[in-house]
């Protein structure tokens, strides 16, 4: 590198030889110039148009958000103004549509009818109130050699008297009964002629009939006259002159009261499936005690106990009237409705059979399906009630 060194007067006298630049131009003119001189352009922003879009799509998005919301809250506010209470769920939406508007106090006239309506409905039997304005008649309709009664409640119009006699509203019905629909076997109506004096039922048997082929269509025979003429005070089976009658497995048979021996009733499956309570003929008790024990097991293939397993009572006299009572407080809510009814039913007719009174005791409910457990039951005046058709 070159060790050349420079003071301050070269350089001085250097620049003094260096030409003098003159610029004649008057400064105003210089001033215009450099004003209307243009600007560089500048490049683009290429990114500005997508910010733009992004923010007006977050403002549009939350500009509808607060909309519905607002909405929602308005509808919601709506509703609660117009049912005064808070909001609620679909299924307690759907339950309050359904209830019908209130009564005068605060209980829905619908609702209180449906709760004293809708478990009597459960029940199976005939009882006193079904009486009214109808006609009942009982009929001991037959099933592989088993008397099932069944209680049809004939509207009092259907008659052609006022008050027809139990020959006549049999003769009059027990024609039309389709047996086989029903689950049962043909048997109605018997053969031979009915007659009543009172309330004695005659019936003549004619020449080769078929009741006494053998000791079970003997029995069975029997068993259905008892329950189809049952209110009557006596039967009596004759023949064509007007004598008692001589079966072949029994001999002459005598007089006998319908309902004389009491019954513990059982369930009995029909061919379509439908359980009915029938009285278990030969195999029950001789007093309701030991017939309200035998309730809890079966006495054979077909009939089945109405009790279900789990549940033990026991059974307390006091001369004729008779308390039953579970080991185990029992609430019948926890049962099927159609099974505890059938328990209950059968208790009930059993105790009816024998004519003594009943209570049940250690239930948690103190009512159930029309029944006051805190009094004697309300026994049923026949049982598996159909009602008949009204034309």
């Amino acid at each position: 590198m070159p060790n050349d060194k420079w003071n301050d007067e070269e350089i001085e006298n250097l620049l003094r030889d260096f030409p003098k630049i003159q610029d004649g131009r008057q400064k105003a003119e210089v001033y215009n110039k450099l004003a209307q001189k243009e600007k560089m352009p500048r490049q683009p922003k290429r990114w500005l148009p997508l910010l733009v879009a992004i923010v007006a799509f977050l403002s549009i998005s939350v500009l509808v958000a607060s909309l519905l919301q607002q909405g929602g809250t308005d509808s919601s506010s709506e509703t609660e103004n117009s049912d005064s209470g808070p909001t609620m769920s679909t299924d307690e939406a759907q339950t309050e549509q359904a209830e019908p508007p209130e009564g005068p106090e605060g209980e829905s006239e619908e609702d209180a009818n449906l709760a004293a309506e809708q478990p009597v409905a459960l029940r199976t039997a005939v009882y006193e109130r079904d009486v009214e304005q109808s006609h009942i008649l009982r009929v001991g309709l037959a099933y592989n050699g088993y008397v099932v009664p069944i209680s049809f409640v004939i509207p009092e119009q259907l008659t052609d008297t006022a008050e027809p006699d139990a020959v006549e509203l049999y003769e009059t019905f027990a024609i039309q009964i389709d047996e086989s629909a029903l689950g049962f076997d043909e048997y109605h109506p018997y053969a031979g002629e009915l007659e009543q004096n009172d309330s004695v039922i005659s019936h003549f048997l004619p020449d080769g009939h078929s009741y006494d082929q053998g000791s079970a269509s003997t029995l069975l025979y029997l068993s259905s006259l008892e329950e189809t003429f049952m209110n009557q005070q006596e039967i009596r089976v004759l023949d064509e002159g007007g004598e008692a009658a001589q079966l072949s497995h029994i001999g002459i048979v005598e007089p006998f009261v319908p309902g004389e021996q009491g019954q513990s009733f059982y369930l009995l499956a029909t061919s379509t499936g439908d359980w009915h309570l029938a009285p278990a003929y030969g195999m029950s008790p001789e007093n309701v005690e030991e017939a309200l024990m035998a309730l809890q097991q079966s006495p054979n293939d077909d009939y089945h106990s109405p009790v279900p397993e789990e549940i033990n009572y026991r059974v307390e006299m006091d001369g004729e009237n008779a308390t039953l009572v579970f080991e185990e407080l029992l609430d019948l809510e926890t049962l099927d409705g159609v099974e505890a009814m059938q328990m209950i039913e059968s208790m009930a007719l059993t105790a009816q059979s024998y004519d003594t009174s009943l209570r049940i005791s250690n239930t948690v409910q103190a009512e159930w399906a029309g029944f006051d457990f805190s009094k004697e039951l309300e026994l049923p005046v026949s049982p598996n009630r159909i009602d008949w058709p009204e034309k």
